[in-house]
C-alpha cells in the first residue's frame, strides 16, 4: 500500500477528529500489525471499494469513546447507548468520506460501505492478507487508533 494512501486517511482522522471535538488531534508513528486484530472496548469498521479494497477500523477504549461523543454533543455522556455508537460510526464514516474525497483528486476511486461498530473488547477480525498499518492518534480524551487495511483492486 502507497505511503500516501495511508497518510490521506491517516490526515483525514487527524482532521476529523480536531474539527468534531474542538481539540487538538496528534498523530503517532505508523506500526505494521499481523492479523488477527482484536478490538478494543469500541470498533468502527468501514469496508472499502473502487480502486482500493478492504477496510479502515477506527478503535478505542470505552472511557476515551464516551469522553469524545460527549464533547461533540455537548453533554457528558456515561454509557455507550445507540447517541454514543451512531457518533463513532458516523465520525468512522466521516473520515473515510473525506479521505475518499482527497484520493478521488489524485485518481483513486473509493466506495465505503456503512459503518459497523462493534462494542466489547476481544472480536477477532482479519483482514486476511490484506497487510494493516496503524497509526494512534492522540487525543484530549484519549488514544485513537486508526487502522487502515487496504490494497489496490485488482
Amino acid at each position: 500500500m502507497r505511503v500516501q494512501i495511508v497518510n490521506r486517511y491517516v490526515q483525514s482522522a487527524v482532521d476529523v477528529i480536531t474539527k468534531e471535538t474542538g481539540t487538538q488531534a496528534v498523530r503517532g508513528g505508523l506500526l505494521l500489525e499481523g492479523n488477527p486484530y482484536t478490538t478494543e472496548d469500541v470498533t468502527a469498521v468501514i469496508g472499502i471499494s473502487g480502486s482500493l479494497t478492504g477496510s479502515l477500523y477506527l478503535s478505542m477504549a470505552e472511557p476515551t469513546a464516551l469522553k469524545m461523543i460527549g464533547a461533540i454533543i455537548g453533554q457528558v455522556t456515561t454509557e455507550l447507548d445507540d447517541l454514543g455508537q451512531s457518533g463513532i460510526a458516523e465520525m468512522a464514516n466521516v473520515i473515510a468520506g473525506a479521505a475518499g474525497v482527497g484520493l478521488s483528486e489524485e485518481g483513486i476511486e473509493t466506495l465505503i460501505n456503512p459503518p459497523l461498530v462493534l462494542v466489547g473488547r476481544g472480536a477477532r477480525l482479519s483482514t486476511v492478507e490484506i497487510q494493516r498499518l496503524v497509526v494512534p492518534i492522540a487525543t484530549a480524551y484519549g488514544e485513537i487508533k486508526l487502522h487502515v487495511a487496504l490494497r489496490e483492486a485488482a
